[in-house]
C-alpha cells in the first residue's frame, strides 16, 4: 500500500493533534487557605481549588497539580507553549491580553480593612475612600497584587502612604502587629481563616467593614492561550452543573 507525501503529512498532523489534546492540563497552584488547600489524599480543597478539581473531573478533563509561586504562575501563563492554567485569579484587561478565562469559580465577600485593635485612627473612618485619603495612615500592600477594580482605582486616585512587601497575607498580618503599617485590605474569608490558624486574639486585631466597598471580586480559572476553547467550554459546563 502506498501513501502520498501529502497524505502522510496529514496523518502525522492528526496524530500530533491527538497527543496534544490528551496532554493533561497543568494546574499551577500555591496553598493559600481558605481558597487553595491540599488534602492528605492528594486532592485539593478550599473555596476555589476544590470546585475547580471537581469540575475538571466531572468534565473528564485530564489534569495535574503543579506547585508554583504566584509570580511563576502568571509568568507561565503569559509565556505559553504548554496547556497551563491557574485557579483563582481576577480577570483584568491586561491579563486578557495574554490569557483566557473560565466562567467565575467563586466570588469573594466584600473586602474588609484589617487593623490593630488599638489603632483608633483607623476606626474613625467608615469608607475605604476616607481611609486612603488619610495621609497619617500607612497601607500595607502586597507588591504587584491587584485588590480589584474598586480598590485599585481608589489607590490610584488617592495615593495613600504605602508600605509594599512581597509577604503573603500571613506575613502582612505579622507586619501589621509589628506596627510596620496601620492597616491592610483583605477578603473576610482570608481574615477569618488566618485568625484561626495564627491564634490571633480579638483584642489584638479587628476586621472593619466599610460602607462603600462593593460585593467581592470574582475569581476565575486563568488559562494560557494554548488551551483550546472547547476544553474551557467543557469546564464551564461542568462547573455550572455542579452548582
Amino acid at each position: 500500500m502506498r501513501f502520498s507525501t501529502v497524505g502522510f503529512v496529514l496523518l502525522l498532523t492528526a496524530a500530533a493533534g491527538a497527543v496534544s489534546a490528551a496532554e493533561p492540563l497543568q494546574l499551577l497552584y500555591q496553598d493559600r487557605p481558605p481558597y487553595y488547600t491540599s488534602n492528605n489524599d492528594g486532592t485539593k480543597g478550599g473555596l476555589v481549588s476544590g470546585p475547580v478539581e471537581q469540575a475538571l473531573k466531572k468534565a473528564g478533563i485530564p489534569f495535574t497539580w503543579v506547585h508554583s509561586s504566584g509570580k511563576g504562575q502568571i509568568e507561565s501563563v503569559r509565556r505559553g507553549g504548554d496547556a497551563v492554567c491557574t485557579p483563582g485569579w481576577f480577570k483584568k484587561p491586561e491579563r486578557e491580553a495574554f490569557a483566557k478565562f473560565s466562567d467565575p469559580v467563586y466570588r469573594d465577600r466584600p473586602q474588609v480593612v484589617v487593623a490593630r485593635a488599638d489603632n483608633r485612627g483607623v476606626f474613625g473612618h467608615r469608607t475605604l475612600a476616607d481611609i486612603f485619603a488619610d495621609k497619617q495612615l500607612r497601607f500595607g500592600a502586597k507588591t504587584g497584587y491587584s485588590y480589584g477594580p474598586f480598590a485599585d482605582d481608589l489607590i490610584a486616585a488617592n495615593k495613600p502612604p504605602m508600605v509594599r512587601t512581597t509577604q503573603d497575607v500571613s506575613g502582612l498580618v505579622r507586619m501589621l502587629l509589628g506596627r510596620r503599617f496601620d492597616y491592610i485590605l483583605a477578603a473576610p474569608e482570608q481574615f477569618e481563616s488566618l485568625a484561626d490558624r495564627l491564634g490571633i486574639a480579638g483584642e489584638d486585631i479587628a476586621a472593619i467593614e466599610m460602607t462603600d466597598i462593593p460585593p467581592g471580586n470574582r475569581r476565575y480559572l486563568m488559562y494560557s492561550k494554548d488551551v483550546a476553547d472547547s476544553v474551557i467550554a467543557k469546564f464551564n459546563a461542568a462547573l455550572a452543573a455542579g452548582r
